[in-house]
């Protein structure tokens, strides 16, 4: 019987009972009843709750897990927890995980691996999947190839149903497949044959007159979110992966999908807080620091950049010094402004619906934004500005500057992702720290002219 299917435990509610009851357990050593707990849990709640344990307790739940539930447990779980797992399972329990892995989820296993350990763990695979594995490694991280399943069934299109389906039933197949793949006499993607229309067409029925021709696929170098495009776009359920010249050699599915889509959030929101590469808790201090220094330092500079900006006014600002009390409120204001808009713009970029050419279309939309905001704040802080100072100069400076620094930081916040995108260069990188550094220069300088304007 599969475990994966057994009902759970309805006395079993919440994580924490879960993990409340497992600890129990394994603190009275009753290895036996933490085993039959195990079996009635799907092994996607047990990858969820492992990383609540210390090392040595992963290890313990891990072992007493089935290799079948075992290897969706390795798959699903958080890439601390699977690093402990490989480093402290016996080299003979992970040999019999592997063998019920799909060689993509294998793959994604082995990626996480340090290079130099790597050889160790395709050595306990079977000759045929470590290749595939090493296969999938070899092609550019976040290509379509790195996240493709290697299992798909094709056809000839001079084949019959008869054949076709005899031959589906000679293959051992794992997975749900949902449309077989035909190819020419050469060798390349034609078309697709649903699976329900294969079962349903009569016998004799030549394989060529029943296929779609109409293929959407994805070239194995090209990068995944183009597949995610796609495959929303079109509603698929899998999407084939074809060479360069045009031949099969995988299919992402719906739930590599799925993956692919958490990753790029995680790394879109991982560079828009500048620490460029998404911390996933296994790397060491020194990598993370690496990591997220760049950024640090473009914002310390940014800020020295700002400071000589102010030194260049010393004298509107020794003539009223109360001018400096809204230096906070300009940065702050123009940094948030420029991040709203970007947001909005990364956003649309990762959802396919910003290209280069709607870019005059939506600086005059944020532009009409901006006006709106600019006015309302620009308003709202001349009142303050008079009413805290007592100057109605200085309420008028910095009503006017605030308005323009609004206006300013959204232009700038729509262009820069578009230029980011135009130069190949990840368009999240401009929603964070960039813009934010950006504006503060911009919006202190534009605010102490406004000042000097008025005042000199």
């Amino acid at each position: 019987m599969d475990e994966r299917k057994k009902p759970e435990n309805k006395e079993i509610r919440t994580t924490e009972e879960r993990i409340n009851r497992i600890r129990k357990l394994l603190g009275k050593s009753k290895d036996s009843e933490v085993r039959e707990f195990l079996k009635e849990m799907a092994p996607e709640d047990v990858a969820e709750l492992l990383g609540e344990f210390s090392a040595g307790d992963k290890i313990k739940i891990f072992n007493l897990l089935s290799a079948e539930n075992a290897a969706v447990v390795l798959d699903d779980t958080d890439p601390g927890s699977r690093l402990q797992i490989l480093q402290g399972v016996e080299s003979d329990k992970l040999s019999s995980i592997f063998d019920q892995m799909p060689v993509d989820e294998a793959a994604d296993v082995i990626e996480e691996v340090p290079e130099e350990d790597r050889e160790d763990f395709l050595d306990l695979m079977e000759e045929k999947d470590a290749e595939e594995v090493e296969d999938i490694l070899s092609y550019p991280e976040d290509s379509a190839a790195r996240v493709m399943n290697t299992a798909f069934i094709s056809i000839d299109e001079a084949s019959d149903v008869e054949n076709a389906v005899a031959h589906i039933r000679s293959l051992e197949i794992d997975e749900e497949v949902f449309y077989i793949y035909v190819t020419d006499k050469e060798g390349k993607l034609c078309g697709i044959v649903p699976m329900s229309k294969l079962v349903t067409s009569r016998k004799g029925t030549l394989i060529k007159d029943i296929m779609e021709e109409e293929v959407y696929s994805v070239l194995v170098d090209e990068d995944q979110e183009k597949a995610a495009h796609i495959m929303k776009k079109y509603d698929l359920f899998s999407l084939p992966v074809v060479d360069k010249e045009g031949r099969p050699v995988g299919r992402i599915t719906a739930d590599d999908i799925i993956d692919v889509m958490d990753e790029e959030h995680g790394e879109d929101i991982s560079r828009m807080t500048g620490t460029i590469e998404e911390e996933q808790g296994t790397e060491t201090a020194f990598k993370a620091a690496q990591n997220r220094l760049p950024w640090l330092v473009t914002c310390m500079l940014g800020s020295i950049i700002t400071g000589l900006v102010i030194q260049l006014f010393e004298i509107t600002i020794a003539e009223t010094i109360a001018l400096v009390s809204f230096i906070p409120v300009i940065t702050a204001t123009g940094g948030n402004s420029g991040v709203q808009a970007s947001t909005v713009v990364v956003r649309e970029i990762a959802l396919g619906t910003m290209g280069f050419a709607r870019v005059g279309e939506e600086v005059w939309r944020q532009l009409k934004i901006a006006l709106g905001l600019g006015l309302v704040c620009g308003t709202v802080l001349t009142v303050l500005a008079d009413i805290w100072k007592k100057n109605s100069t200085v309420g008028m400076i910095a009503g006017v500057s605030i308005f323009l620094v609004v206006v300013w930081s959204n232009i700038v916040g729509v262009v820069t992702p578009v230029i980011f995108q135009k130069i190949r260069i990840d368009p999240a990188i401009a929603s964070g720290p960039l813009i934010t550094t950006l504006n503060d220069v911009i919006g202190v300088f534009i605010y102490l002219s406004v000042a000097t304007f008025f005042l000199v």
